[in-house]
């Protein structure tokens, strides 16, 4: 038989079971939440005192205060998902609160959660069930109902506890907050706004020169110097500790500097340094310094343009600071820097500045078209405001144009010139970029100068060099007058010339007999100075033929021996030397000769061939032959050159006399020659004697004031 469908008091069963289910659920899941927000409030504040101590106590930088937040963050949503969100995630059926609630009422014989099953409907198979049966439990169930604190399962003493817990943490977090304003704020703008907001305290130290990130940058290999700032307390000491990336540390003492300053020194800065402060209350945030280079050049390249008078072309120097160039060059100079700069100047030590043009950031261009003589440099500023400290010094060594150099020379001319002289010149002129003139002057006495050019010069030619002779009867000279000659030459430089002048000779005009009569004076001497030679000859004869019986028979002579062989040798070379000089000064007389034209056939053949000739090859041949064997006695003894030996002394001096008597011979010629002319002088001098006192006698016998020179072919009426 099929089994009745069962009915079911609904309006009755929902106000007597379901709701108080509903009450309690909500009044549940209400202490729930009150348990664990309480646990997740003293997870954030633990949190938060856990980033005040490490912060306030390490002074934490942005990232790593970054770091501390994300976990307080995980901590703190891990505490929520736990004591909050899985609690009242978890869902809490009528069935499951009617078991607790019959389990809290024994008395109630488990009818409520029974009620509530066959409530839902869940009363098992229809053939097995019993309608009446349901329905007196439900009803039973429904009038037990009210007599139940269904509340009275929860604990309610706990859930005022942790009310009073709640509102405990919250009024102590108010009253921190309200008490330490300051604290909260720098807690909150630190750890999760990531700001640099100092702690509150009573001593703020702050290194001064650091960016917003604690980081700042200082030259490399200079010494680093760290100076904070000190606001509040000032403490007894502060300490500065330092680390390196090279695991260096240490830590130093730092200075009072004035009032609110400390400073420490650090040595030379080459590597990355990580620092803090410590002073009183005081303890930095780490800063970080790191090395950089200051801007400085690192190349150069110049292109110096001489004067385009000179033709020469453009040259380059790379890496070059001592720069040689001709005044009136013109200097580019191209600068590379090691780093971006902002300012680049070129000044000297004179204070001297030249513009300077960017090429690029880190190379600079400057080009002067007259640049002067000193020291100069390149002035760098980089982006962080740095100067070059030590700066590649650049050296101009700016020459002007140096006058031509002059050479003016009178071959075989002494001090005194006869009025028929024919003067040879020797000229030479040099200019490194070019002659623009050469002239000659030739001034008598005071008179204008007389200018003479040559027909051979070219106009910028480096070298001109001429033999010139010059024919002193073309500018009409007398005994006693005086010549100077001096050599100019000028240069192409547009902004001179340059005027190049030899220093003057200075020639006196004589007579042919005064010049002959100098000459004479001076072959004299030079005859003293020969006759003393031979007598030097002869005792160096006379020492060798007593020396030549005390050498052995063979072999080496002793040193003393040797010795005195080596001083004779020493001496027979110097005869040679001044034969040879006596040579030369005879060779000049014979030159002095034919430039004033006063010499003959027989005074070139007389002083060449018979003079000079044989001086020279006793200087040149026989001398010399007679020291080599001299000489070669020092080591071993040759009978044969020892036997010889005064045979070439004896040469030497016969040749000598014989040199010395064409001496005399020539001296009795201008003895001669010099009377005769004395008595040519006299001679005229009594013809016009003669003459003037018969024009005297005439004059008395015919009464005239004048009488017409001898010889007139008008003679006068009486």
């Amino acid at each position: 038989m099929s089994a009745e469908p069962i009915e079911i008091p609904r309006a009755r069963v929902e106000q007597s079971i379901f709701m108080p289910l509903a009450r309690l659920r909500n009044r549940g899941r209400l202490y729930v939440a009150l348990d664990g927000a309480v646990a997740a409030y003293i997870t954030l504040l633990a949190c938060g005192a856990a980033q005040v101590l490490l912060d306030w106590g390490l002074r934490l930088t942005a990232e790593q205060r970054a770091f501390v937040s994300a976990i307080a963050v995980v901590i703190s949503l891990w505490t929520v998902r736990r004591r909050l969100w899985i609690p009242l995630s978890r869902a809490l059926s009528d069935k499951t609160l009617a078991l607790v609630v019959d389990r809290a009422f024994p008395k109630m014989h488990d009818r409520i959660a029974a009620a509530v099953q066959f409530a839902r409907g869940q009363c098992g198979p229809a053939e097995s069930n019993s309608p009446q049966l349901v329905g007196a439990i439900i009803s039973e169930a429904c009038e037990a109902a009210p007599s139940v604190e269904f509340m009275s399962v929860l604990n309610h003493r706990r859930a005022r506890r942790r009310t009073g817990e709640l509102a405990g943490l919250l009024s102590a977090t108010v009253i921190a907050a309200a008490v330490m304003p300051d604290m909260a704020g720098a807690w909150f703008r630190r750890n999760w706004l990531f700001q640099e907001t100092p702690w509150p305290q009573r001593t703020y130290i702050t290194p001064i020169g650091f960016d917003d990130d604690g980081a700042c940058r200082a030259p490399r290999g200079e010494e680093l110097i760290i100076t904070a700032r000190n606001r509040g307390r000032v403490p007894a000491s502060v300490e500065l500790i330092w680390t390196t990336d090279s695991n260096l540390e240490g830590v130093e003492t730092m200075t009072r500097v004035g009032i609110d300053r400390w400073r420490a020194s650090l040595g030379v800065l080459n590597e990355n340094l990580a620092f803090r402060i410590a002073g009183g209350d005081e303890r930095t945030r780490e800063y970080v310094v790191q090395p950089a280079d200051r801007p400085r050049v690192i190349h150069t390249s110049t292109r110096i343009s001489p004067p385009a008078y000179t033709g020469m072309e453009m040259y380059s120097l790379e890496r070059q600071t001592v720069l040689e160039m001709l005044k009136g060059s013109r200097v580019e100079i191209e600068a590379t820097f090691n780093r971006p700069i902002t300012d680049v100047r070129f000044v000297g030590g004179a204070g001297e500045v030249v513009a300077c043009m960017s090429a690029a950031p880190d190379r600079a261009y400057v080009t002067w078209d007259a640049p002067i003589a000193g020291k100069y440099h390149f002035e760098l500023v980089d982006r962080d405001g740095w100067t070059n400290r030590r700066p590649v010094i650049f050296t101009f060594d700016v020459e002007p144009d140096s006058a031509p150099v002059v050479s003016l020379t009178l071959s075989d001319a002494g001090g005194n010139i006869t009025p028929t002289a024919e003067l040879p010149l020797d000229i030479d002129c040099q200019d490194v970029y070019g002659l623009a003139s050469a002239t000659l002057y030739i001034r008598r006495n005071d008179d204008p100068p007389h200018e003479i050019t040559f027909d051979d010069f070219e106009l910028g030619s480096h070298d001109f060099d001429t033999h010139y002779f010059f024919d002193v009867s073309r500018i009409v000279v007398e005994p006693g007058d005086r010549l100077r000659l001096w050599l100019e030459a000028c240069d192409q430089d547009p902004a001179g010339p340059n005027t190049g002048r030899c220093n003057p000779i200075i020639l006196r005009a004589v007579t042919p007999a005064d010049f002959l009569n100098e000459l004479a004076a001076r072959e004299m001497e030079l005859r003293r100075e020969f006759e003393r030679l031979i007598s030097t000859q002869r005792g160096l004869a006379d020492a060798l033929n007593r020396l030549a019986p005390t050498l052995p028979v063979d072999g080496a002579p002793t040193p003393a021996i040797s010795q005195r062989l080596a001083a004779l040798a020493r001496l027979q070379d110097s005869n040679a030397q001044s034969c040879m000089s006596i040579s030369r000064r005879f060779e000049r007389m014979l030159g002095e000769m034919r430039v004033n034209k006063v010499s003959r056939i027989g005074d070139e053949r007389r002083i060449g061939q018979r003079v000079i000739e044989p001086l020279r090859k006793l200087a040149a041949e026989d001398m010399p032959e007679s020291s080599g064997a001299v000489t070669s006695l020092r080591t071993e003894v040759n009978r044969d050159v020892v036997a010889a030996t005064p045979r070439w002394q004896s040469e030497i001096l016969r040749k000598m006399s014989a040199i010395l008597a064409n001496m005399l011979e020539w001296e009795g010629y201008r003895e001669a020659v010099a009377l005769l002319r004395e008595l040519r002088g006299e001679q005229a001098t009594l013809h016009d004697d003669t003459i003037k006192r018969i024009e005297r006698e005439l004059e008395a016998i015919l009464g005239l004031d004048e009488i017409p020179e001898l010889g007139s072919d008008r003679i006068p009426s009486p």
